[in-house]
């Protein structure tokens, strides 16, 4: 009798070790779920009619955008690059960076203007440092009105677009992205047809913020 009165407690301790095991590793499978949905690779944007390559690398991996004496609000922002598991730092990915000033102004004012990279503004290129991260020191972009007879972007003219920052990131290792930067809170965001599917949004607090850009290695799905 002794020895059947132990052995059911035995029995019910093993049951609910069972239970909670089940229990933990379940609750580690979802976690890890949940971990694999939030990471994404970061979406792509349209390049643009005003890019123009071969612009000033800087030394460090500071970008320098604008003079002190620039008209506008001066922000520093952060920009961290990740392989696709969204945690390992890229070292040495290329980080170019362009964008208009406080009136939304770029510096040629058509897409067919010729202009030498010597007289370039508000254009700058860096590499990641062993962190993954690289720093842009700029001011907040003015919003400008898509103008008239801008080519292939005919149906959208008047539009207002948002305050946007461009970027094109490259690596050997991993595909190639173009992309654009959003400001957190701005209304026009959600009018914009090409802010509105973006999740590239720039945190500030202050004049201080924080954005993270996750490098693909496979092309993505077509539907």
């Amino acid at each position: 009798m002794s020895n059947q009165s132990e052995s059911i407690p035995s029995r019910r301790g093993f049951l609910k070790t069972a239970m909670t095991s089940a229990a933990a590793t379940a609750g580690a499978v979802a976690g890890t779920a949940d971990a694999a949905q939030q990471c994404a690779v970061t979406g792509g944007d349209i390049l643009g009619p005003f890019y123009r390559p071969n612009a000033a690398m800087s030394a460090a991996s500071i970008i320098q955008l604008v003079k002190p004496e620039e008209k506008g609000n001066h922000i520093v922002l952060t920009g961290r690059v990740l392989r696709p598991d969204c945690k390992t730092p890229v070292v040495n990915a290329i980080v170019d960076v362009w964008q208009a000033n406080a009136e939304g102004m770029y510096d040629i004012k058509t897409p067919d203007e010729v202009i030498a990279p010597a007289n370039y503004y508000m254009r700058g290129q860096a590499r990641t440092n062993d962190k993954g991260e690289f720093t842009l020191k700029t001011i907040v972009p003015g919003k400008y009105r898509i103008p008239p007879g801008l080519e292939n972007f005919e149906k959208f003219e008047g539009y207002l677009r948002p305050a946007h920052i461009h970027l094109t990131v490259t690596h050997p290792v991993y595909l190639p992205l173009t992309t654009q930067l959003y400001f957190s809170g701005d209304p026009q965001i959600a009018k914009d047809p090409w802010a509105k599917h973006s999740k590239n949004m720039v945190k500030m607090n202050k004049d201080q913020g924080t954005f993270e850009i996750v490098l693909g290695n496979t092309p993505p799905h077509k539907s």
